[in-house]
C-alpha cells in the first residue's frame, strides 16, 4: 500500500510540473507586428521629421531663411554639431522610417495570399525611394545598397548620382504596380489606400527628381520629366499630405513646438518678409502676425525679441495643419522650370508659373481674384522675366515652399535664387549636412571614403546636382 501511495504521488508531482506553453504567449504583444502598423508608423515618422521645426531634428525652415530665431540663434548661424542634427536626421530616416517600411515589406511577403500585395509593396517602394532621395539631398553619398541589411554592421556609402539612377528604376517599377486599393483607409494616413493617388504622388516625385538632374544630365532629366508630367498632382486636394488631427499625440509637429511646448523660439525672418512686402503678397497674413499693423522680420542669424517681430500666424499654429511634402503648387513650378528648359511637359513656362502662384495663394486661404491681382504686379508677372526665368520661377517657388523647408532650401541650392543672406565670408548658406558624428566614430573607414569621394565632409560641399 505504501508503494502504491508513492507511485500515485510521483505521478501527481510530474503532472503538476508540466508546462502549458500557451501561458507563455502574450496575446497583447504579438511576436509579429502587422504590416499595416509598420507602414503607418514608418510613414508617420517620415512626415513628422520633414514637417518638424524642432531644432534638434529639422532646421531647414531656418536654412531657407523663412524663419529667424529668438533666444538661441545657433542653427541660423549654421551650427550643425552642437545639437547633433545630422545624427538625428540619420536616425529618424534610417531607423524610424526606412526600417519600419522594410519590415512591413518583409511581413507582407511572408504572408499567404495577402490582399492587394502588389499595390501595397508599390506604395512602400514609393516612400522608400522618397526617403533615400531626401538622404542624398541632405548628405550626398550615403549608405544605400547595404543600408538595411541586418548582417552588415558597417555599410558602405554608395555614389549619390548612382543612387539616383537606381531610384528612378525602382520608382518606375512602383508606378507600374499602383492601381486599385493598397493599404486600408485606416492604415494609410495620406491617401486612404487610393493607389491611383499614390501613382500621382510617385510621378510628382519623379518630376522633382528629374529636375534635380537638369544641370548634370539633361538627357535623363528630359526622359523622366516627360514621362511623369501627364499624371502628376493636379489640385490642392491631391497634395501629398499627412492628415494630422486636432488632439495629441496625432498633431502637426509644428503645433507641438510652437503651442504645446509654450515656447517662442521663432519669428518671421527679414529675408522672407522684406521680399514679400514690396510685392503686396496676399500670403503674408497667412504666414505671419503684424506688429503695430506692420510685418516686421527678425534679423536672420541673430537673436531677436519675440515681441518685437512678426510671429508665426494662427494658421501655422493649428494642430491639424496638413503636413504637405509635395504640393500642387510645387508641381506647377517644376513644370514651369521644365518648360523653361525646353522639356516638353505640355503648356508653357508662363502658364505653369501662373498656376503655381494661384495654387499657393489658394492653398493658404486666398482666392483666384487675389492671385490675379498679384500676377498683375510687374515684379511678379512672368512676362517681365527678360530671359532670367530662374530668378522668376525660383523666387515664387521659394515663397510657395514656405512650409516645406527642404524644398525651399533646395530651390536656392539648385537655382541660386532668391538671394539669401550670407552671414560672413566663411559662413555661407550650407549646401549639405556633414556626416553624423556617430557614423564617423563607428563606421569611420566608409565615412572617410565617402567624404573623399564628394570633395570633403563640409557643410559647403555641394551635392552632385548642384553645379552652379
Amino acid at each position: 500500500m505504501k508503494k502504491l501511495f508513492i507511485s500515485i504521488l510521483t505521478i501527481l508531482l510530474i503532472s503538476s510540473c508540466s508546462v502549458d506553453e500557451g501561458l507563455n504567449i502574450d496575446k497583447k504583444s504579438p511576436t509579429t507586428v502587422p504590416a499595416e502598423g509598420l507602414f503607418t508608423n514608418g510613414t508617420r515618422n517620415f512626415f513628422d521629421h520633414m514637417n518638424s521645426c524642432n531644432v534638434n531634428n529639422n532646421v531647414l525652415r531656418l536654412y531657407a531663411q523663412y524663419w529667424s530665431q529668438t533666444t538661441y540663434p545657433d542653427e541660423s548661424q549654421y551650427n550643425q554639431v552642437t545639437r547633433n542634427i545630422p545624427d538625428n536626421t540619420f536616425r529618424n530616416l534610417y531607423r524610424n522610417s526606412l526600417q519600419d517600411l522594410e519590415e512591413a515589406k518583409r511581413v507582407l511577403e511572408s504572408e499567404t495570399n495577402p490582399d492587394n500585395l502588389t499595390a501595397k509593396l508599390a506604395v512602400i517602394e514609393v516612400l522608400q525611394v522618397y526617403i533615400y532621395s531626401v538622404l542624398v539631398d541632405y548628405f550626398g553619398n550615403i549608405p544605400y545598397s547595404e543600408s538595411l541589411n541586418p548582417e552588415i554592421t558597417f555599410p558602405k556609402y554608395d555614389d549619390a548620382q548612382t543612387i539616383y539612377m537606381d531610384l528612378f528604376t525602382r520608382l518606375n517599377a512602383a508606378i507600374n504596380g499602383l492601381s486599385g486599393t493598397a493599404f486600408s483607409a485606416d492604415a494609410d494616413p495620406v491617401y486612404g489606400g487610393d493607389a491611383s493617388m499614390w501613382k500621382k504622388a510617385a510621378n510628382s516625385l519623379k518630376l522633382r527628381m528629374a529636375l534635380r538632374l537638369a544641370d548634370v544630365d539633361m538627357a535623363t532629366a528630359r526622359t523622366h520629366a516627360t514621362a511623369a508630367a501627364s499624371n502628376v498632382i493636379s489640385s490642392n486636394a491631391e497634395n501629398f499630405s499627412l492628415a494630422y488631427l486636432t488632439a495629441a499625440p496625432n498633431t502637426n509637429p509644428v503645433w507641438v513646438s510652437l503651442v504645446q511646448s509654450g515656447r517662442n523660439d521663432f519669428v518671421g525672418s527679414d529675408t522672407m518678409i522684406d521680399l514679400m512686402k514690396p510685392l503686396n503678397d496676399p500670403r503674408l497674413s497667412s504666414f505671419f502676425t503684424t506688429i503695430g499693423g506692420e510685418y516686421i522680420g527678425g534679423i536672420y542669424g541673430s537673436a531677436n525679441s519675440p515681441t518685437s517681430f512678426s510671429q508665426l500666424s494662427d494658421i501655422m499654429k493649428q494642430p491639424d495643419l496638413p503636413g504637405t511634402l509635395i504640393s500642387y503648387s510645387e508641381v506647377e513650378f517644376l513644370l514651369a522650370e521644365a518648360a523653361a528648359r525646353g522639356i516638353s511637359v505640355g503648356g508653357t513656362a508662363e502658364e505653369h508659373y501662373n498656376n503655381g502662384i494661384e495654387a499657393s495663394i489658394m492653398e493658404w486661404g486666398g482666392s483666384a481674384a487675389d492671385a490675379s491681382a498679384y500676377l498683375a504686379n510687374a515684379d511678379v508677372a512672368y512676362s517681365t522675366a527678360a530671359g532670367d526665368w530662374k530668378q522668376k520661377i525660383a523666387t515664387q517657388k521659394w515663397i510657395a515652399m514656405f512650409n516645406n523647408g527642404m524644398e525651399g532650401w533646395t530651390t536656392y541650392r539648385l537655382l541660386d535664387y532668391p538671394m539669401l543672406k550670407v552671414l560672413a565670408a566663411d559662413n555661407k548658406v550650407p549646401t549639405r549636412f556633414i556626416y553624423p558624428i556617430d557614423e564617423a566614430t563607428l563606421n569611420g573607414d566608409n565615412v572617410n571614403a565617402a567624404a573623399s569621394a564628394i570633395g570633403g565632409d563640409t557643410k559647403n560641399t555641394k551635392i552632385f546636382w548642384d553645379v552652379n
